[in-house]
């Protein structure tokens, strides 16, 4: 019986979301590759469907080889139509530290117009993530599944202060991160 074997059987575990990650057989991509794959179904279902109201509309993100795009449409009273809106963006930084775990995004073209209060009401629609000159910044450790994640703890030491993420790419249909280890 392998390690992850006896953890998917530790019923001790308090912590769901990291009884939920144990039992996932990504776990093992994890830890033996030391890189994680996001898809782009999963960002709709946890972050693009909760944005979607009277005043956003249809949207839509997609990621492509070192770019995302994000497209929908907008109401603005008192507009009475709704406003189609592209954003093209790319990965500026990545501080994934003990201090914080962030991640910086560059928004590289706005389409149609490139105006500060299209961009900034689809950024203020989701509450990790912030908008300011060109850059949108999401808080990692105030995304709800992952918030858990980075608060557990084993003996008064948080376990992802041990983890950094070195590399963050976009690709087509998919996040991948690499990671890396701090001892």
């Amino acid at each position: 019986m392998g390690i992850f074997d006896k953890l998917k059987n530790l019923d001790r575990l308090k912590n769901p979301a990291l009884i939920e990650l144990i039992k996932d057989q990504r776990l093992k991509e994890v830890v033996t590759r030391r890189e994680f794959r996001v898809t782009e179904e999963y960002f709709h279902r946890e972050f693009i469907a909760k944005a979607l109201d009277e005043e956003m509309q249809e949207l839509s993100l997609r990621f492509f080889d070192g770019y995302g795009e994000i497209t929908g449409k907008v109401k603005k009273r008192p507009i009475p139509f709704t406003i189609p809106f592209s954003v093209r963006f790319a990965v500026e930084a990545v501080d994934f530290t003990p201090k914080g775990k962030v991640l910086h995004l560059k928004v590289e073209e706005v389409k149609p117009l490139d105006l500060d209060w299209v961009t900034g009401k689809v950024v203020e629609r989701i509450p990790f993530l912030s908008y300011r000159e060109g850059v949108i910044t999401c808080d990692l450790t105030k995304v709800p599944r992952l918030a858990d994640l980075f608060a557990y703890q084993i003996k008064g030491v948080r376990l992802c202060d041990f983890l950094t993420v070195k590399e963050l790419l976009l690709k087509e249909g998919e996040v991948i991160g690499r990671l890396g280890f701090i001892l």
